[in-house]
């Protein structure tokens, strides 16, 4: 015991000893008392044990019954991209700030100094003075229909509906100039005024949704559908096999799917989302024989997907041999997927797409 507990014991024994004597004041009892009171109920709060609550009691009692657990079956599914292979289409407000932008360096440098890049008397100087007479005594060739060096050079903004900013616009002028856009693409080609340089391909113009030349500014994914009709497209995915990983599920998912003619790079270890499927009614041809009757015979009671990130660099995805029953792939941006896709399907997937 603390000295201070023993010292206040002693003198609690010694004012109850003397409680008998009248020559106590009343003060004094009354401060007797109250001790007494909080020694008692500190006493009686220390003995005091509560009851344990219901959820403590162990299983073997009465009342106490096991959760049912959820039956899920787990897959692995991968989202394959191909990343742009060309820069953005420029936006008509970016088109007309550029113009004005050179527009504007136009006035504010120096004239151009046409004797220090051509000789005097030569046919290279000849040449350009022509040219530069063609264009209104303009020197740059992406300026359109205007001269820094004259009254008019303030109305430098682009009005609507003028095609001077245009890429394709300033990318014909430059090889008409040239005059050699036929050099560089075959015999009787009609895309000889762009010499080649054209965004848009021939899987662009027949819109050929297997091919990995088209929509070059954008970002492709991989869909694939199976054969059973009411299966609509999806990322390729099937089931998680016992002690393999997410990663691991996926490259092997991809690989018996898409076959293996395709370089491909996951990006990372962990799943980018995941799709849950409440009650499925019919199989994706990716389930095992057992998770099939289970399906079938309304077992599961949800299929939950996680899919990993990768990337192509090179090849194409041939289903010939697949292992899940598909039928068709596609290579769709994310415009285009979720057209293809049901909108329960969309509400999943649509944040782990990107919009360029």
């Amino acid at each position: 015991m603390a000295p201070k507990s023993r010292g206040a014991s002693l003198l609690l024994d010694a004012f109850f000893q003397a409680s008998s004597k009248k020559h106590i004041c009343l003060s004094c009892r009354n401060n007797l008392n109250i001790s007494r009171a909080r020694y008692a109920s500190t006493a009686t709060a220390q003995v005091t044990v509560e009851a344990p609550p219901i959820s403590q009691l162990s299983p073997n009692e009465p009342g106490a019954s096991p959760a049912p657990q959820p039956r899920i079956i787990v897959k692995a599914g991968v989202v394959v991209s191909r990343p742009p292979l060309t820069t953005p289409d420029a936006h008509s407000f970016d088109t007309a700030f550029y113009l004005y932008q050179r527009r504007l360096n136009e006035r504010l440098v120096l004239p151009f100094s046409q004797y220090f890049h051509y000789k005097r008397g030569t046919p290279a100087f000849e040449h350009w003075r022509t040219k530069r007479r063609e264009r209104g005594g303009i020197a740059a060739r992406d300026l359109g229909k205007y001269n820094a060096y004259t009254k008019e050079s303030w109305n430098d903004e682009v009005l609507m509906g003028d095609e001077s900013a245009a890429p394709q616009k300033v990318v014909e002028q430059l090889i008409e100039e040239e005059g050699r856009g036929a050099e560089f693409v075959g015999e009787g080609e009609a895309d000889a005024k762009l010499g080649g340089l054209k965004r848009a391909t021939e899987a662009d113009q027949s819109n050929d949704q297997k091919s990995l030349e088209r929509s070059l500014s954008r970002t492709l994914y991989l869909l694939v559908r199976n054969k059973d009709a009411k299966m609509s497209w999806r990322f390729p995915a099937a089931d998680v096999e016992v002690r393999e990983g997410l990663k691991e599920a996926a490259q092997r998912v991809l690989g018996s799917s898409c076959g293996v003619n395709m370089n491909t790079w996951f990006v990372a270890n962990h799943p980018i989302g995941h799709h849950i499927e409440q009650k499925p009614e019919q199989t994706s041809g990716a389930e095992s024989p057992e998770q099939k009757q289970m399906i079938q015979a309304g077992d599961v009671d949800a299929t939950k997907i996680f899919f990993m990130k990768a990337r192509i660099f090179a090849g194409q995805a041939d289903i010939r041999n697949n292992s899940y029953e598909l039928e068709d792939f596609k290579w769709l941006s994310k415009e285009e997927v979720e057209k293809h896709v049901t909108p329960e399907y969309w509400q999943s997937v649509k944040n782990m797409l990107v919009e360029q």
